[in-house]
């Protein structure tokens, strides 16, 4: 609900070495990987750790 709140969550989940460098990869996540509209759940690195379930099916090759 607050900023804080997210921040918060984030240091609980995010382990010390990679905290410097957290906040550009999930920036880099977001614009491309885990788009709002399409999210690329099926190439993420981080599903495992994700609190929601996949959105969008894998794309048939």
């Amino acid at each position: 609900k607050t900023p804080l709140e997210v921040e918060l969550k984030l240091l609980k989940r995010i382990p010390e070495p990679y905290r410097v460098h957290a906040h550009h990869w999930l920036i880099l996540l977001g614009r491309y990987v885990c788009q709002a509209r399409t999210p690329q759940c099926w190439q993420c690195a981080v599903a495992p750790y994700c609190d929601f379930k996949a959105k969008t099916p894998q794309p048939k090759s």
